[in-house]
């Protein structure tokens, strides 16, 4: 074709160049997405939550007490247990075969309708009216010679009131009658105390009556040390045994309770009881500070013969005594020392530190374990709480303290 002096229109590339152009592109494509590939793998892993953390503990996991466990003054009838709080059963003697409790049963009483209808701290409660049947079986249990208040038909009780009646001056009428305003009958709450002792481990236990003077009614003392520590976990109870007299009402002369250890030794509550066929009874809780631990002690001492529950509640005095003679406590930990690592696994780790000093308690012969309890975030902050060492009868907050970040290798080539 002839030049007219234009341009001369484009050719077309040679097939091997344009071929080459398409090989880059396709190369710059694959980088490209592999890039995005890598960097999203990478954004990924950065952001995967971290692993559940373990913890390790850098105290001993148990302390072992040198020396001989202690004898206690066991009696030498009857049975007994000792149990400290935390840390589990010091002694006991006389067997398990179950004997009847006398108005040792009122604690069951108490705890079932306390958990029925529960009163927070220094709370009356509602007021209760007495019904005429039961003010029409005092005279039968006054010749029996039942322990009462003696109520009157339509007589006005606070819950609280009732309670005190119960378990100050071991009040039976007042126990039937709580038994008929909680269920309506006798029977049926006869049946719920049963239940709750199912619920407690009470084995060997059972109740034909809310009162305990029917000899029906038997238990064991490692029974009722387990019912005596639950009820002592209800603030309204603990306050109710703490008292030593019974002051009506509107007036009326106070009266003297049963336990008349209260407030010696560090006793802070109790349950006499007494019948010919159970002879005396006695379950009681103390509290003592040992080596800073708030610690608490619960025990019970039952069939002891003699004519009143005064025998079994000294003998429970001379227990305790000898008990809280023999109870140390070794200091385990400072405040702001670390007693445990925080592991993220992924390298790093940060420092769990005691909150406030720790000790264990315990006796000689005895070994007590040491154990974390609590379930910290992967990624605390620092000061934050991460649970609790669990040392027997103290149980002390730790917090969060320094450490080291994890290894960012180890973030991104983490599989699991």
């Amino acid at each position: 074709m002839p030049w007219d002096g234009e341009a001369p229109p484009p050719q077309p590339p040679e097939p091997a160049v344009a071929e080459k152009r398409k090989g880059k592109r396709r190369w710059l494509v694959v980088v490209a997405a592999m890039l995005v590939l890598v960097a999203g793998v990478v954004a990924g892993q950065l952001l995967r939550p971290p692993p559940n953390p373990t913890v390790r503990l850098t105290i001993a996991s148990s302390h072992t007490f040198p020396g001989q466990a202690p004898t206690l003054p066991w009696p030498g009838v009857g049975q007994a247990v000792l149990y400290v709080d935390g840390v589990g059963t010091m002694g006991s003697s006389g067997g398990t075969v179950p004997t009847p409790t006398a108005s040792v049963a009122k604690v069951m009483t108490a705890y079932v309708y306390l958990n029925d209808h529960p009163l927070k701290p220094g709370e009356a409660g509602p007021v209760l009216t007495v019904s005429p049947q039961a003010a029409a079986q005092i005279p039968a249990r006054k010749r029996r010679g039942e322990s009462l208040l003696e109520v009157t038909a339509n007589q006005r009780l606070t819950q609280r009131k009732a309670l005190e009646a119960l378990l100050i001056i071991s009040a039976n009428d007042v126990a039937h009658e709580l038994a008929r305003w909680d269920s309506g009958n006798e029977q049926a709450f006869v049946a719920k105390m049963n239940a709750a002792a199912q619920r407690l481990g009470m084995t060997s236990t059972r109740y034909t009556d809310p009162s305990g003077y029917h000899s029906g009614t038997v238990s064991t003392a490692a029974d009722q040390v387990k019912l005596l520590r639950a009820a002592m976990k209800i603030p309204a109870f603990t306050e109710i045994v703490n008292n030593r007299m019974y002051v009506p009402d509107g007036g009326g002369s106070p009266r003297q309770g049963g336990n008349f250890i209260l407030g010696r030794n560090g006793v802070v509550g109790g349950k006499t009881g007494y019948t010919d066929a159970a002879g005396g009874n006695f379950v009681f809780a103390a509290r003592r500070d040992v080596g800073g631990t708030q610690t608490l002690i619960v025990g019970a001492v039952m069939g002891q013969r003699s004519p009143s529950a005064a025998d079994a509640v000294n003998t429970a005095e001379g227990i305790l005594v000898a008990a809280e003679q023999a109870i140390v406590a070794a200091p385990l930990a400072r405040p702001g020392q670390t007693v445990a690592w925080l592991d993220d696994g992924l390298g790093g780790r940060k420092a769990l530190t005691a909150a406030s000093p720790l000790s264990i308690v315990g006796w000689p012969g005895l070994t007590v374990p040491v154990r974390f309890d609590g379930d910290p975030p992967a990624e605390p902050e620092r000061g934050a709480k991460a649970g609790v060492v669990d040392a027997g009868a103290a149980r002390v907050p730790v917090k969060v303290g320094t450490g080291s970040p994890p290894s960012i290798v180890k973030r991104l080539t983490r599989l699991g």
